[in-house]
């Protein structure tokens, strides 16, 4: 028998908010079984296996690192980075301020990074672990597709199209859609750096 932790959080993914909250065992609580997530506009639940430490166990460990500062951790929300799984969290003050933030391992909780950032944050982490994260912002983007063309490029086929006279790439490996795109097609995506759709759907 399974039950959900004490705490809670929400996320937001595309246009929707989630309620999100850990799964451990009725009878033992000293590690989380998974996690669920709830769709707050349909009611939908779904639930996703992952054992780690529990949320109240990781903000311990973060609290833990800024003892001296006395700050109070959110409850943590887990995430995947560089198929590790991680919680993160805010460090508030007494005035209930977010001051820092916190990762820490979600299996080897003693395992704790803090910064004033998030971007310093992830920064820290991938600097400890000799990783590379992809910080970049995107905006979303709707639009028809006009004077379509493609060309190789360090041998990746890239899709060159105009929206509002302004260019946009994309490379083939984003979708599978791409092979078939025709002038006129509308489609919705995401845009990074140097005009790169990230995804890309056809409507």
């Amino acid at each position: 028998m399974t039950q959900t932790t004490k705490g809670y959080n929400y996320l937001s993914i595309g246009n929707d908010i989630y309620l999100y909250t850990g799964v451990t065992s009725a009878n033992a609580d000293e590690s989380n079984l998974g996690f669920i997530l709830e769709n707050m506009r349909t009611g939908e639940i779904t639930k996703y296996s992952l054992a780690s430490a529990t949320e109240e166990s990781a903000r311990e460990s973060a609290e833990g690192a800024v003892q001296e500062k006395s700050y109070k951790a959110t409850f943590p929300i887990l995430i995947n980075l560089n198929d590790k799984p991680l919680y993160i969290m805010g460090l508030k003050d007494n005035a209930g301020l977010v001051k820092e933030y916190a990762l820490v391992d979600a299996v080897e909780y003693q395992n704790v990074i803090v910064a004033t950032t998030v971007e310093e944050l992830l920064s820290k982490y991938a600097n400890k672990n000799d990783l590379e994260i992809d910080n970049e912002t995107t905006e979303s983007i709707k639009g028809v597709v006009a004077d379509l063309k493609s060309a190789v490029i360090k041998g990746d086929t890239v899709y060159f199209f105009k929206v509002d006279g302004k260019i946009y790439k994309v490379k083939a490996s984003v979708s599978d859609d791409l092979p078939y795109l025709e002038n006129g097609k509308t489609f919705e995506g995401q845009v990074g750096k140097d005009n790169y759709l990230k995804t890309f759907k056809v409507q």
